[in-house]
């Protein structure tokens, strides 16, 4: 199967598509229909007061100097441009189908680290193909869909959604990742949110924003993923918002210390 590598620019969720080292293909920044989620955010939240305190070591600390994010920013773009992608689907038993390497500007990852509201930061989405016990970064998928009585677990996780898929959040290589893979017929179109929550949460709610990825269309058997660097030591929950015909409803979720 080829594989397709694309570099986009975007600010917030919109796109403009460039070809690798061939210029503008498309126009101004366009934004992504994501719509409005249907029910509350922030339902079941549960900080306990204990939200990241502090960035790990590698990114600038809250409030330091302009100069030296966007230096960070820069040397995290490159990383991503120069990883073998391929690769790492392989690692995870998957096979990559596409990449996409996205400059954006998000005011709440921003925000969650400290920087200035207006960096430039990146995401990487994919599309795979994952088949077998290994697929989505080796963890074991159909996992108890209910936290523990005390606190979230660590480490990777996966969780069935209430759609026919698997949802799934894990770091690797200094960063988060969500992917979600569906299992029904047909197609469906929705987006894969990143929420930060409290380490001792109890529960996978929607917290705080921290990566929203594009409206984008499932269909059967595939995988989708988003990630980003890995900031802060925190409670991450992943949620597939699955479109509908006032918005998107919130699908299934899962979550974990990382």
């Amino acid at each position: 199967m080829r594989t397709r590598l694309s570099r986009t620019v975007a600010t917030g969720v919109g796109v403009t598509v460039l070809a690798l080292g061939t210029g503008v293909v498309g126009t101004a920044p366009a934004t992504a229909d994501i719509g409005e989620p249907v029910g509350t955010i922030g339902e079941g939240s549960s900080d306990g007061g204990n939200l990241p305190a502090g960035n790990l070591p590698g990114v600038p600390e809250p409030g330091s100097p302009e100069a030296e994010w966007v230096a960070w920013a820069a040397a995290e773009r490159a990383e991503a441009e120069a990883t073998d992608w391929k690769a790492d689907s392989a690692a995870r038993g998957c096979e990559l189908v596409e990449v996409s390497i996205a400059d954006e500007v998000d005011p709440a990852y921003n925000e969650a680290m400290g920087a200035p509201a207006d960096l430039v930061t990146h995401r990487v989405e994919m599309v795979e193909t994952c088949e077998g016990p290994t697929a989505s970064g080796g963890m074991t998928l159909e996992t108890d869909g209910t936290a523990s009585t005390t606190a979230i677990g660590s480490g990777s996780d996966c969780d069935s959604t209430k759609g026919p898929g698997t949802i799934c959040i894990y770091k690797s290589s200094g960063r988060i990742y969500s992917s979600w893979k569906y299992r029904g017929s047909g197609s469906v179109s929705g987006f894969l949110r990143i929420d930060q929550i409290s380490t001792s949460a109890s529960s996978c709610y929607r917290g705080s924003t921290w990566l929203t990825g594009p409206s984008r269309t499932w269909s059967s058997g595939m995988t989708r993923s988003i990630s980003k660097t890995r900031t802060t030591y925190s409670g991450y929950s992943a949620h597939i918002w699955k479109k509908v015909w006032h918005g998107h409803t919130d699908w299934g979720s899962t979550c974990s210390r990382l």
